[in-house]
């Protein structure tokens, strides 16, 4: 799902194939190269390694910032939640990492995307008025994305999952906000359908797409319409590496549909 790297030629691919194998790699394209055939394999810290090594080389290396930041995040997903503090600061990282992509190109859409990704990830770990501070922020980053790009499928998931989590927050909390912070920023279920049904326009064969649409419906105690969008997860074809988690979740959620 990366996209296609523009700052290499066929000639500087095999150029740094060859540096590979003499165990020489000195160029931020060459490190660029090797962190999407590593992040492609699904190594995450090799490939943050690479593309952190690419900013050491050039500091205005746009690619290489968000590349890294979202790398990093996927680094502090797979940690452990009771290493709450070292995912807490990777996230944190991939954050700042996202700043300086944005303050290298501010009209590129992944710079703000993955901004939106990592504030949501480390907005699980602030409380009260950050929260909603950083839900505020990731609504704008994500706006942004998607005006840049409007095909940018991943920014309507972001955007989903946006509407989603504020409008499943429980009474409690949302009394709770409105007394002490003013409210929290509006969602509706129905936004998040209309983003989740985008993304799946865009990108059909991606099965978190699916799997969250279905899920939005049972939401909304609209079970029949949640059969079909998680019954299309189990009959997709495995992309990602996450893909047999959500078919797992998808058989969960069908037996509570059905």
């Amino acid at each position: 799902m990366k996209r296609l790297l523009l700052c290499c030629t066929l000639l500087i691919a095999v150029m740094f194939s060859a540096n590979l194998i003499a165990g020489s790699v000195d160029t931020p394209c060459a490190n660029i190269v090797l962190g999407d055939s590593l992040s492609e394999k699904w190594d995450h810290e090799g490939a943050a390694k690479a593309y952190l090594k690419a900013i050491e080389e050039d500091s205005t290396n746009y690619e290489a910032f968000w590349k890294a930041a979202d790398e990093v995040t996927e680094v502090a997903n797979d940690i452990s939640d009771k290493e709450k503090d070292k995912k807490e600061e990777l996230y944190a990282k991939a954050d700042a990492l996202c700043d300086k992509a944005i303050a290298v190109d501010p009209y590129g859409w992944e710079g703000h995307f993955y901004k939106s990704v990592a504030g949501g990830r480390l907005a699980l770990f602030l409380g009260g008025k950050k929260k909603i501070n950083m839900s505020k922020q990731i609504k704008v980053e994500v706006d942004r994305a998607i005006t840049l790009n409007p095909e940018a499928d991943l920014a309507y998931h972001v955007l989903g999952r946006w509407h989603q989590n504020l409008a499943n927050l429980s009474w409690m909390l949302r009394a709770a906000a409105k007394v002490i912070y003013g409210g929290v920023p509006p969602g509706s279920n129905e936004e998040a359908v209309d983003a989740f049904k985008k993304a799946i326009a865009i990108d059909p064969l991606h099965i978190e797409h699916h799997l969250e649409l279905g899920r939005t419906y049972k939401m909304m105690g609209k079970k029949d319409l949640a059969v079909i969008p998680l019954e299309t997860v189990l009959k997709l074809p495995n992309t990602d590496e996450d893909d047999d988690a959500f078919k797992k979740e998808a058989e969960e959620l069908l037996k509570k549909v059905k």
